[in-house]
């Protein structure tokens, strides 16, 4: 399912790779947040796809749509994201094969500078390293069990990492793990802040979530929607 505010630039060309996979989702749900541009105009347009129409924050929309979906296995997606052809089809399979309850891929951005992929690398290798030890993950690729978030609280609206936090929590006496298939991200907040400036916040971040602190990262400047690119 995927999330989606004022994302007309980038929501067609994710919708388009899902519809091109080797291995074809059971269903595509989008949640609108009430954008104003041609968003949920693409969305409709697409061949099945499921709007369903919600409020910010995101994480209200996530839990809508993880609420709505049927399928064993939810993927929460940004819209921001692409796919390569074979990505269910890899992705899937190890999840499967590992006998996963939660997981996330690895990021990488396309389209980018040698220096942002080279941060999305160390912040890879960070992730891999404490697996064991602190589950993390991003809202760009989430997958787990539909039973599993059922039966939870979902994403929690109050926190700005609402991902992050969702999967520390639910990782907890359940099988997490970092598989590896590539979901590719954008680059628009090392564009627009800065690269040196968006590197320390995420620096910060970590901090805080290696504490099981999430909110005081609601205290970082960073905020979500409205971008440029």
């Amino acid at each position: 399912m995927i999330p989606a505010l004022n994302e007309e630039r980038h929501l067609g060309q994710l919708l388009s790779d899902l519809q091109h996979q080797s291995r074809r989702s059971d269903e595509l749900i989008v949640v609108d947040a009430g954008s104003t541009d041609a968003t949920v105009d693409i969305a409709e347009r697409s061949q099945g796809v499921v709007v369903l129409q919600g409020e910010p924050p995101i994480a209200r929309g996530r839990n809508l749509g993880g609420y709505s979906a049927t399928g064993d296995l939810i993927l929460f997606l940004d819209a921001d994201t692409r796919l390569p052809e074979t990505f269910f089809e890899d992705f899937v399979s190890e999840v499967e094969r590992r006998g996963l309850d939660i997981a996330c891929p690895r990021y990488l951005p396309y389209g980018s500078t040698p220096t942002i992929r080279a941060i999305h690398a160390f912040w890879n290798m960070v992730l891999k390293g404490f697996e064991r030890i602190l589950p993390s993950g991003a809202g760009h690729c989430i997958a787990l069990r539909s039973k599993l978030f059922r039966e939870s609280r979902g994403f929690d609206p109050s926190l700005k990492f609402d991902d992050i936090e969702l999967v520390r929590r639910l990782s907890k006496g359940r099988r997490f793990g970092l598989v590896g298939a590539t979901v590719f991200v954008s680059d628009r907040r090392y564009r627009e802040e800065g690269i040196l400036r968006t590197f320390l916040s995420h620096l910060l971040m970590a901090s805080a979530f290696a504490l099981g602190k999430f909110e005081w990262a609601n205290h970082i400047a960073y905020e979500f929607g409205d971008h440029n690119y």
